[in-house]
């Protein structure tokens, strides 16, 4: 019977007996009850943005993973910093998303060549990434491991195909909005840069050298720790660019991503300082 990785690289196994994993399950379902109780506080219910904003707050806990594979508490802690960002704006789980792929292939956690389905899933989120504009710096990342990643290679013909269709699809929607459309007019207000600082503080604080023990998701190889602080940049310089070309709005779209990178920074400071 074939397992999970004989049909995706990208996907990861999600045992409930791995105590780290069933943090994630539990605060998966506590996000969705205290994100619902809040709603109709607000008077503003919505199951289904109540289950997608819960989806973020999931998304903060594999996006630290990918930042900080050695310690499985530091992802529980981002989940908690991702509910209460939940709570001042709504995320995107579409946009957090696109950033866990990003960092999973830039931190070279998966360790294994793209299989088919991934393959089609790259195309997807590489369009979603070019057709927005503040994510564009996940885009490009994703366009450089494309074309330098080892794991890349196995299939790179496959995964750059992939990679340009998603480009030109989304690039030509993005277009689209701004020649015939509506365009991508956003106030860039002075909590933007505030937050664009903030952002970009947690990354400098964050690519301190480290070390790493885990193994890819492949089991044949330790992570790069090099992989992993060019991962926590990207964070970084993704939050950045949010902030700075979409404003707040975009910027908190992607608050799972801004709180692994804050937890990440301050279990490098404080917590792992050598």
């Amino acid at each position: 019977m074939a397992g999970y990785t004989d049909v995706t690289g990208l996907g990861r196994e999600l045992d409930p007996r791995v105590p780290s994993n069933r943090a994630a399950i539990v605060g998966s379902v506590a996000a969705v009850v205290v994100l619902g109780l809040v709603s109709v506080v607000r008077d503003e219910w919505s199951i289904l943005g109540t289950l997608v904003a819960a989806i973020a707050v999931f998304l903060g806990w594999a996006v630290s993973r990918q930042l900080d594979p050695d310690r499985p508490d530091a992802a529980t802690w981002a989940m908690i910093v991702a509910l209460a960002a939940a709570l001042i704006a709504p995320p995107s789980a579409l946009a957090s998303g696109v950033a866990l792929i990003a960092m999973r292939l830039v931190s070279g956690s998966v360790g294994v060549a793209l299989k088919a389905v991934d393959v089609v899933v790259l195309a997807a989120v590489v369009a979603v990434a070019g057709g927005q504009p503040f994510l564009w710096v996940f885009g490009a990342a994703l366009a450089i491991w494309a074309w330098s990643a080892p794991e890349a290679q196995e299939n790179r013909t496959a995964v750059r195909a992939a990679l340009v269709v998603g480009l030109l699809a989304g690039l030509g929607y993005a277009g689209w909005v701004t020649w015939f459309g509506d365009g991508f007019d956003v106030e860039i207000t002075g909590d933007a840069y505030a937050l664009a600082a903030v952002a970009g503080l947690a990354m400098i604080l964050s690519v301190r050298r480290l070390t790493i023990d885990s193994m890819c998701d492949g089991g044949h190889a330790r992570i790069d720790a090099e992989r992993v602080r060019l991962a926590r940049v990207v964070a970084g310089s993704g939050l950045m660019w949010a902030a700075v070309f979409g404003g707040v709005d975009a910027f908190w779209a992607l608050g799972p991503v801004a709180a692994a990178l804050i937890v990440a920074a301050v279990y490098r400071v404080f917590v792992h300082a050598t």
